[in-house]
């Protein structure tokens, strides 16, 4: 009689990849902070549009919603996938993955949520510059007496994209050839989505590059902490 032991769990270790997005956002804000990039971006957006596309079909209704809908019917699917692997008794390191992948995703977004609710700053659309009744205040200077703030920053839209960076560490400690492609493609999205929010005057592009900081770190933890060690392959006869 043969028992199979398979290959359970793979290790993790941050790589250049992880540090080059990580490096490539720091110089984004660095060059946000020095150049006003900030305004100088909603300036002309909102000069062009006065916010014209804030409850547009294509920015409010597609952008906005329906790719948030879509978003969470794939991880409603993924997560009837893992209780469908629970049912069926798969192999353990099957049922590990896909649970730390959903695991990820869901505290990304919950992060960028508590972070919205921890900070307080408002939305382009909001300040007087653009229309709004509010002047602007930096991040850790807002003054209570103009309590509440609506609570922009960073960007939680942005962070439904952002957060299945997820899939990228899902197909590396598997060493998948297709771990770039899905990179790019969770990059692209997470872009996506971002500028549909400044195009509405919903977010500055810095609310847009945290939201991505924020889910890279955390992808980056919780892969680390899960995939800290390394099983491997062997063969064992029973006799």
């Amino acid at each position: 009689m043969t028992n199979k032991y398979e290959l359970t769990q793979f290790k993790y270790s941050i790589g250049y990849t992880e540090i080059i997005i990580l490096l490539i956002c720091i110089l984004c804000l660095a060059l946000i902070h020095y150049s006003d990039l900030d305004f100088i971006i909603s300036d002309y957006i909102y000069e062009t549009t006065q916010w014209k596309y804030t409850q547009s079909f294509w920015a409010e209704t597609i952008m906005h919603k329906t790719t948030k809908a879509i978003i969470i019917i794939i991880f409603l699917g993924l997560v009837f996938k893992l209780i469908s692997l629970i049912r069926s008794r798969a192999e353990n390191h099957h049922i590990y993955d896909l649970f730390i992948l959903l695991l990820t995703v869901v505290l990304s977004i919950a992060l960028v949520s508590f972070l919205k609710r921890f900070f307080n700053a408002d939305c382009p659309w909001d300040l007087i510059r653009y229309g709004g009744e509010k002047p602007f205040y930096s991040l850790f200077d807002y003054p209570e007496n103009m309590l509440p703030s609506k609570h922009c920053f960073p960007a939680s839209h942005a962070s439904v994209g952002y957060s299945w960076l997820a899939l990228f560490f899902f197909f590396k400690v598997k060493n998948y050839q297709h771990k770039f492609k899905v990179l790019f493609g969770v990059l692209f999205i997470g872009i996506s989505f971002g500028i549909a929010q400044q195009i509405r005057g919903a977010h500055f592009i810095s609310h847009d590059v945290w939201s991505l900081i924020v889910c890279l770190l955390t992808a980056i933890l919780i892969y680390s902490i899960a995939y800290r060690k390394k099983y491997m392959n062997c063969n064992k006869e029973i006799n």
